[in-house]
């Protein structure tokens, strides 16, 4: 994909009303301060296809892992296949014939390669593939010397849903985006899938080594750390046995050891089939076998034991005991100055786009899908600069007459035309928001803002 931006952003924009009012890309003007040390800038790039093409139509797919086979096979066989996909199902096409004999000859190619029919040949009239765009990305430039960052939780809990809107309104940000991934429905709907700390308390571990950013305050200057990380937890019993932890707020599998703490919810909302054993001020206070969703103490925790390990682990209980739990986030990449440690929050998403200077084009190292990386949706990101500017980006999506939203290589390309160094993927599709002043500046796919699990805010620094 061709430059959009250069690093000395001689595009200038001006900030947008509310998502549903949201006009047309604004005409040229100085970028919007909104406090000292953070700016607002609208970047409207590319151009709407206006002409139809036609594309073949591969097929559709419920499941990501079927779409990313079928992806694989095409390139395999040197086909320059995409994934069009639209938040409900996966679509693998081949797109960009000027004229429909072009896209006839490339199905009789497909056939003779072993596809099966029908290999539709479709007439598209704005083609969310279109290689132009257009692009409609919203940037809060942030002096960390002058604002803070925040990551706040839906209701400030582990679990439960609110818009980022609602959140920074909550909270009195002034600004905010929408953070990481999370599980959107069911009786853990808002838990996050992937490392969140907050104020130094981690809710929940990270989710297969993917990336993650965090903030810390050193010196009335705000530091990011960008990376990927792992997970270690353990309770020490009297006699010094060590028990591994399997994880943490989250849903307890059968064979796993779970540790909810206060910030989860009012219980551990299990099931019965296990036991649970409550912790109080460093002590064993209850064993209970066969009930869930126990009370978790507000000066202490609970750590769930599924079925398949009850016979293994409840005869090392003892009520009464001395027991002492900890929990670590180990960093997959190098981290000579420790910088991990010093996080006060911490947000996940992935993939990781940009490192100390890198491009990263390696999803299959945080168990990102082929479909996922390739495909086209609305996005939300994080990066930082080598002076320590922060970025705050939103690119909006699904929308082929203001905004076809970026693969995850063209998103490493607007992070790079910034001016970032290092750089993060978070939660995008419906979640992609911005909000400044209570107001949502972007427009979301679904054109209305969708209740999320977390954000992160920004604040003018007190004087």
């Amino acid at each position: 994909m061709k430059s959009r931006i250069s690093p000395t952003f001689v595009f200038l924009a001006l900030s947008c009303v509310a998502a549903a009012a949201a006009p047309p890309c604004p005409t040229p003007q100085a970028a919007e301060t909104l406090a000292p040390g953070l700016k607002h800038l609208v970047l409207c790039e590319g151009e709407v296809a206006t002409a139809a093409s036609y594309r073949i139509l591969i097929g559709i797919f419920d499941r990501q892992s079927e779409a990313d086979q079928m992806l694989d096979r095409l390139h395999t066989n040197g086909f320059s296949a995409v994934a069009d996909a639209d938040g409900t199902d996966y679509r693998i096409v081949i797109p960009g014939f000027s004229h429909r004999a072009e896209a006839e000859d490339m199905r009789t190619r497909l056939i003779d390669r072993g596809f099966s029919l029908p290999l539709e040949i479709q007439e598209i009239e704005r083609d969310l593939a279109h290689p132009e765009g257009p692009w409609k990305i919203h940037v809060l430039e942030v002096d960390p010397k002058r604002i803070e960052v925040r990551v706040a939780h839906a209701y400030d809990a582990a679990i439960g849903l609110e818009t980022t809107a609602a959140l920074a309104l909550r909270h009195g940000a002034l600004a905010a985006i929408n953070g990481g991934y999370f599980y959107m429905e069911g009786l853990l709907a808002g838990d996050s899938r992937g490392a969140l700390q907050i104020g130094g308390r981690l809710l929940s571990e990270p989710d297969r080594g993917r990336a993650s950013v965090g903030f810390f305050d050193r010196d009335g200057i705000v530091r990011s750390v960008f990376g990927r990380l792992s997970f270690r937890g353990e309770v020490r019993l009297t006699n010094g046995e060590a028990i591994p932890l399997d994880g943490l707020n989250r849903h307890r599998e059968p064979s796993e050891i779970v540790l909810y703490t206060p910030e989860f919810h009012r219980t551990t909302l299990t099931s019965s089939e296990g036991a649970e054993v409550l912790i109080r001020n460093g002590l064993i206070t209850e064993i209970r076998e066969g009930t869930g969703s126990s009370v978790i103490p507000p000066a202490g925790a609970v750590l769930s034991i599924g079925s398949e390990r009850v016979q293994e682990m409840l005869p090392r209980m003892r009520s009464g005991a001395n027991v002492s739990v900890q929990t670590e986030l180990l960093p997959l990449l190098p981290d000579p100055k420790g910088e991990w440690r010093k996080t006060e929050f911490i947000v996940s998403g992935g993939p990781l786009l940009l490192w100390k200077g890198r491009r990263l084009d390696e999803p299959e190292k945080e168990s990102i899908s082929r479909v996922f990386f390739l495909a086209r949706h609305p996005r939300t990101a994080v990066g930082v600069r080598a002076d320590g500017t922060l970025l705050f980006v939103t690119v909006d999506g699904r929308q082929p007459e203001e905004s076809v939203g970026m693969s995850i290589p063209e998103l490493t390309d607007l992070m790079l035309e910034l001016g970032s160094v290092s750089a993060i993927n978070l939660d995008g599709g419906g979640s992609t928001t911005m909000v400044i002043d209570g107001r949502i500046v972007n427009r979301p796919s679904g054109m209305a803002s969708r209740r999320n699990a977390d954000a992160v805010l920004l604040f003018p620094r007190a004087p």
